[in-house]
Formats: C-alpha cells, structure tokens, sequence
C-alpha cells in the first residue's frame, strides 16, 4: 500500500516486511525510471511489499530500509557498455556501485558500506537486498518524460520486481506459497 504525499505525488512507504524503492528524479528524464516502475507495481499484485519512491543514495538510502527484512532497489543504470532498456536484477553485492546512479553518492558514501556501517551500530537492516537495474544513456536531460526505449522497460521491471518478492515470499519461512 502507498499513500502520495502531495503536491509532488511522492509516495512513502507503510512499515512492513519487504520494501521496494523506486529511487531517481522524475524530472530528469529517463533517471525517473525507477519511480515509474513503483507505480507500475502499484497497478500490480506485489503482496504485501511496501512501496516508496526516493531520491538519495548512500546513508539516507540506508535509514529507508531500516526495519525492513527484505528489501528491492529499482534504480536508473548508467553503463557505457550497455544498452538502453536493458533490465537486470542482482544481488546488491553485485551491483557495481559507480554505475548504479543512486546507489553512490558523492556527498557521504556508497550504500554497501552505509549499509555495513549501520549494521556495525546495531541498526536492523534488510538481509536481503535485491537490485532490479534499468540501463539508461542518459540521467542529466531534464523533463518528466521517459524516452520510448525506457518506458517499454518499465513493465519488464516492474515484472523483475514482482519475480524477487514471489521468490522472497517463498523462501521466508512467514512467507505465503507461490503459486504459478
């Protein structure tokens, strides 16, 4: 369940057990990716996962998945090597962090060692972190529009996600069966 916090239609998430952050900034163009496919899921059966959409990185990233025991980051990829539209899903310690664009920041640190340093303090962070990647060209063109390669991945996306919380679901002892 979400619930918009107006005029900017920002959607925090309600505390339950899986969270799914949509992170970007809808006015960049194709970097709002990520809050696209939370409102795609919003359309979606996604349980009873916990959507939100952000846009920050590293420790304020971290202090949005504290409670949580699962968690599924939907980010913006910018990766030279790779083409536009592409979606994948990784385990956050796979991820390459320079190329993910919110999952780095330039002003405090990247969300591994935010995440390791709130763990050293104690704080209750997801065991399980999932990142659904959408490989974009370009992150800086202001607008509110997504380009048409963009917008064609979001359903795969928003499909990916639903993929990590059925599997997640099944393999959390509180979990209810999956069925196909």
């Amino acid at each position: 369940m979400i619930s918009p916090l107006e005029p900017y239609g920002l959607r925090i998430a309600e505390p339950g057990e899986t969270l799914v952050v949509g992170l970007g900034n809808p006015i960049l163009g194709d970097d709002g990716v990520g809050w696209r496919v939370v409102d795609e899921l919003d359309e979606l059966d996604h349980g009873d996962a916990s959507l939100q959409q952000a846009c920050v990185g590293g420790v304020s990233l971290m202090e949005l998945l504290v409670g949580y025991r699962h968690a599924v980051i939907v980010d913006a990829i910018i990766d030279p090597e790779g083409t536009p539209g592409v979606v994948w899903r990784k385990s956050l310690s796979e991820v390459e962090t320079r190329v993910a664009s919110h999952l780095d920041s330039t002003h405090d640190a990247p969300l591994p060692a935010a995440i390791e340093a709130g763990r050293a303090m104690g704080v209750e962070l997801p065991s399980d972190i999932e990142v659904v990647g959408i490989v974009i060209e370009r992150g800086d063109v202001f607008g509110e529009e997504l380009s048409d390669t963009i917008a064609a991945a979001v359903p795969v996306a928003a499909a990916e996600v639903v993929g990590a919380l059925r599997a997640q679901s099944a393999a959390s002892p509180q979990g209810e069966p999956v069925h196909a």
